[in-house]
């Protein structure tokens, strides 16, 4: 992994664990809606996703790029650096929208995806929680790879650590932004905020059920344009979602959630058709 780049993701590891502590003293993690297998799910998902799959998946894009575009090596590395860190962003952003909302709208990629969304209780833990099919065919991951062959590591390491910090927040199972929404000054600030930026109030509405959620809606990585050019856009603004989870009863181990395909998960209903 590029140096750049484990520089961001250990700065990304102090907030999430600091939002951890967070909702520890809150009383977050006393909820009955927790069980052993998500807290086994949780560490393991972070555990594979920092140690093997990203580093894996950055590696062999590098690989990939430097055996089939020789020439290619720190070929943009004289470029601004605030357009570089566009090039690096923008297309990572928009091709985790449209990872995401595939996942959510086909049957065969919802698997990979489903992991994420089968806790019954939201909090920052669940921000990396993810199948590892999800993690390592991931775009962003394999763009990464390709822009620290071409030169933009720096610019890597920045979109990382956007990407991963705002990851980490809008995951936070502290519900301080509703308070926001009610101000007056401040509540119209936000509202004009999450036509551009994801936030808290949006991701919790996807990840809800029920009352006050949008399971086939609000697919966005950091970036909210992308909700609203393709008519995906759900606001809620304070509302909090009557639950959360998927639809259909999970009765897969943690093994299976988190290794799936090399073990199957229980035939179910798909998740992916909305009622």
């Amino acid at each position: 992994m590029h140096s750049d780049e484990l520089n961001s993701t250990l700065l990304v590891a102090i907030v999430f664990i600091g939002l951890a502590m967070l909702e520890l003293v809150l009383g977050i993690y006393n909820s009955k809606k927790r069980y052993i297998r998500d807290w086994i799910i949780d560490f393991i998902s972070v555990a594979q996703l920092s140690l093997l799959l990203k580093p894996v998946a950055l590696f062999l894009a590098y690989m990939i790029a430097q055996h089939l575009w020789p020439s290619g090596h720190n070929l943009l590395s004289d470029l601004p650096f605030w357009l570089a860190f566009l090039i690096v962003f923008l297309p990572d952003d928009f091709m985790h929208y449209w990872y995401h909302r595939l996942a959510h709208e086909h049957e065969w990629i919802w698997p990979m995806h489903r992991t994420h969304h089968t806790p019954y209780q939201y909090q920052v833990t669940i921000a990396f929680r993810e199948n590892w099919t999800w993690l390592f065919f991931m775009p962003g991951f394999w763009w990464m790879g390709l822009m620290i062959y071409l030169g933009l590591g720096e610019e890597v390491a920045l979109s990382a650590l956007i990407i991963g910090l705002h990851n980490v927040v809008i995951h936070n199972g502290v519900t301080w932004d509703t308070h926001l929404y009610r101000m007056p000054i401040i509540g119209f600030l936000m509202r004009m905020l999450e036509r551009v930026i994801n936030t808290p109030s949006l991701h919790r509405g996807h990840h809800g059920l029920g009352e006050n959620s949008v399971p086939f809606g609000n697919y966005a990585q950091t970036l909210f344009i992308w909700d609203q050019l393709f008519g995906t856009a759900v606001f809620l603004n304070d509302k909090v979602p009557e639950q959360y989870g998927v639809i259909a009863p999970d009765e897969s181990t943690w093994w299976q959630q988190l290794w799936w395909p090399f073990f199957r998960l229980p035939q179910v209903k798909p998740d992916t058709i909305e009622e």
